[in-house]
């Protein structure tokens, strides 16, 4: 990630944050146009985040759910004023982008991390509240079938899912049957997924998480997987990897369907 070095922390940076990296080296990191990242040199490191009112809410409470579980950064802090800030412990090591020109090791560590988080993210976060994100999928697939929305960029045609009456089918036929049932991060892309030592070290962009069906996991990961080594071919050996007992091919499909159509 580009680290572009700064005078100082932003002058409207919450003094309770302030305080606390006071006189630390501070880089500008960001890659969004809605947020700014800064990264804070002491120490293992910190992430400082900002963005528009209300823009980190979700983030920093799923956040600290996947902290708490031992899955990602540990929240240090959040305020909501005229800008959301948030601030994080830094996950050592590199996104998995920059291990494209070694796709087995990629296959292998991502495979592992998702099985990890689908099996036992709930047991680790037992009792903490979850917003259903399934629900929220299947709803926006609906209206996204209503309005004509088809996001052909994802390439669902590997799924059998053409066209908005192809994905209508295949939710239709799975009414009822694709239920959530595990913990997820929702945006799962190699982007969001840390390496260190050729080791899974952390889930990073945790605002998408929560209860939900791992084969939308699944379906986000294989995409980011071909569009980041522009091949296909990795996709079996990354199932593989991940375990062809804890999935169901039918359910892939599902998944290909909302999110081809999800408004």
């Amino acid at each position: 990630m580009k680290k572009t070095r700064l005078d100082a922390l932003p002058p409207d940076c919450p003094p309770e944050i302030a305080e606390t990296l006071r006189d630390a080296p501070v880089y500008d990191s960001s890659c969004s146009r809605t947020a700014r990242v800064y990264f804070i040199d002491r120490g293992d490191g910190y992430y400082l985040k900002k963005t528009a009112p209300g823009g980190l809410e979700e983030e920093q409470a799923m956040t600290a759910v996947f902290g708490r579980a031992g899955l990602g950064p540990r929240m240090l802090a959040y305020v909501r004023g005229e800008s959301d800030w948030m601030l994080t412990t830094r996950i050592p090591g590199e996104d998995c982008t920059h291990f494209t020109d070694r796709p087995d090791l990629l296959c292998g560590v991502l495979a592992g991390a998702f099985r990890t988080l689908h099996d036992e993210g709930l047991s680790r976060v037992e009792g903490v509240s979850l917003p259903d994100r399934t629900a929220q999928t299947l709803a926006g697939a609906k209206k996204g079938l209503a309005s004509g929305v088809f996001r052909d960029f994802l390439r669902t045609d590997r799924y059998g899912i053409r066209t908005p009456a192809d994905a209508r089918a295949a939710l239709e036929n799975a009414e009822g049957a694709f239920r959530p049932s595990c913990l997820i991060h929702g945006d799962a892309c190699l982007p969001n997924v840390m390496i260190f030592e050729e080791r899974f070290s952390g889930f990073i962009d945790c605002g998408a998480a929560g209860y939900g069906n791992r084969h939308s996991d699944l379906f986000w990961t294989v995409w980011s997987l071909a569009f980041n080594l522009k091949t296909d071919a990795f996709e079996d050996r990354f199932l593989d990897a991940y375990g062809r007992d804890a999935f169901d091919p039918d359910e892939l499909v599902t998944a290909a369907a909302a999110e081809a159509v999800v408004e």
